[in-house]
């Protein structure tokens, strides 16, 4: 499986902001980049061996919970 990459993100992320409007921050927009981090570390995490998140929407909505 394909993950989002943290450059991806930040390109979705700043396409978005031109889009709709809003504030971007460059370079890369960040309060905190830990936590884009461990998002990105999170939607792949496993327990004893099995995905934590298996479903495409599953992944989704950490995504999503995750960002807002």
């Amino acid at each position: 499986m394909r993950y989002l990459t943290k450059k991806q993100v930040i390109s979705l992320n700043k396409s978005t902001v031109n889009e709709h409007g809003g504030n971007f921050n460059p370079p890369n927009n960040f309060l905190h980049e830990d936590n884009l981090d461990y998002l990105l570390e999170a939607v792949q995490a496993e327990m004893f061996g099995e995905p934590l998140y298996p479903s495409i929407s599953d992944k989704a909505a950490v995504y999503c919970y995750n960002i807002i």
